[in-house]
């Protein structure tokens, strides 16, 4: 009788993890549907399953520096004129691995007309060292860096992984997302991204296009 009371309480811890499991990674708290973005279609309802509330929509993304996996600085200001999804993601986060091979579609497909994934990394210090093979296991073909307090704290990040940051060309957060959705919606948001404004002049190209006064 008591192994099978033994059998019956692991069957329920297990039960309970899983539940748990899933609550911690897909429940969205205040969510709501997706700002529209100025100069382009909302998204359907039926792409908003994630999109949720923040105090950056509408605000311009803030900075940061950060190292790559190289150890080299990266500045979100190097990417200004481009539409950039920033993305929170852990290694032992499964549905960021989940979500991972969209971006790097992603990435390929829309590179050339101006986007990016930043992958910024919030693993626990004792797993850092994980992240450079895991990054070559995912073949992510994006820019991976390695987050700190600072940035965590400007995005309000992260009770809940994945979460992720839509900027549009001008460095505005266009929509946050947390939690697992699905690749279409994805695909549409940096869509109304690259569509809700033309790529920002380069500087450096037109002063040399320039002839002087």
């Amino acid at each position: 009788m008591s192994r099978r009371i033994l059998v019956l309480a692991v069957v329920f811890a297990c039960f309970a993890l899983i539940l748990w499991s899933g609550y911690q990674h897909r429940y969205v708290p205040g969510s709501t549907s997706a700002p529209a973005l100025q100069g382009s279609a909302e998204p359907s309802a039926a792409q908003e399953t994630d999109a949720v509330t923040s105090p950056l929509l509408g605000k311009p993304a803030p900075g940061f520096i950060l190292r790559d996996l190289a150890g080299h600085p990266v500045s979100l200001a190097d990417y200004r004129g481009k539409a950039v999804l920033i993305n929170f993601w852990a290694t032992w986060c499964a549905p960021c691995q989940v979500e991972m091979p969209w971006f790097v579609a992603l990435q390929q497909k829309y590179a050339s007309q101006g986007f990016t994934v930043l992958g910024i990394d919030k693993d626990y210090p004792e797993d850092l060292s994980k992240v450079p093979g895991f990054a070559r296991k995912m073949n992510l073909n994006y820019p991976v860096l390695y987050g700190n307090a600072k940035a965590y704290a400007a995005y309000g990040c992260c009770d809940y992984l994945p979460t992720s940051y839509y900027v549009d060309r001008a460095g505005t957060v266009r929509i946050a997302t947390v939690g697992l959705g699905d690749r279409d919606t994805v695909e549409s948001y940096i869509r109304c991204l690259l569509q809700s404004s033309p790529p920002l002049p380069d500087t450096q190209s037109t002063a040399s296009a320039t002839p002087p006064g």
